[in-house]
């Protein structure tokens, strides 16, 4: 009788052993599951997310180089359509004339031959009224009511002109006006020119 009851009482850690792995095997399942279940919605966000986050980057690219690139009617103007330089400054002065009165415009080129003292009457040479600035240029007016000065080294030396009966309105590409007195025409162009330069009246010919 001994015997039988250590044969019942020795099997029953054998038993609570098996208990306790199945009930970690089905644990070990159970949380297997639970991951795997749980990451592939996490998986899903993320891809959506992604593409979405794409998908956003490319219409602001898009949009932006549709910003960027002008319309035929913006495109921007070439060189050959506006002129640099002087010739822009130039389209921008405005010579006061006489409201009402009929203006004219000439082609022709005139050089410096002689200078008077406007207040003594007293005859100069062209190096005395224009110092160092003299180069010996000459004074071109053209038919499109324009001129250029290069009698001086100036950085303003052309500008926009008209004639107003006997005498030239001129004004400088810096607003600085310029009265010229025709002495002489020869037809509907002048012949002689005289141009006051500080107090000195200056003649040009043809």
């Amino acid at each position: 009788m001994a015997g039988r009851h250590s044969a019942k009482t020795s099997k029953k850690p054998i038993v609570i052993i098996c208990i306790i792995v199945a009930v970690i095997i089905i644990g070990v399942i159970c949380a297997v599951i639970f991951f795997n279940s749980g990451s592939k919605p996490a998986n899903t966000t993320s891809t959506t997310s992604q593409q979405t986050t794409s998908t956003v980057q490319s219409a602001s690219v898009e949009s932006a180089q549709t910003t960027l690139q002008p319309t035929e009617s913006e495109q921007p103007t070439t060189q050959s359509e506006t002129f640099a330089g002087e010739t822009s400054e130039v389209s921008k002065v405005v010579v006061p004339t006489q409201g009402g009165q009929e203006v004219s415009y000439f082609n022709a080129t005139y050089v410096p031959y002689k200078a008077v003292d406007s207040s003594t009457n007293e005859e100069c040479t062209l190096r005395e009224v224009f110092g160092s600035a003299f180069s010996q240029g000459v004074i071109t007016f053209n038919s499109d009511g324009t001129f250029t000065d290069s009698v001086t080294s100036s950085s303003a030396n052309s500008g926009a002109y008209a004639v107003e009966g006997d005498k030239i309105v001129a004004t400088y590409s810096n607003d600085k006006n310029m009265s010229v007195k025709v002495a002489s025409w020869e037809g509907d162009t002048p012949a002689e020119l005289i141009i006051n330069y500080g107090g000195y009246d200056v003649y040009f010919n043809m």
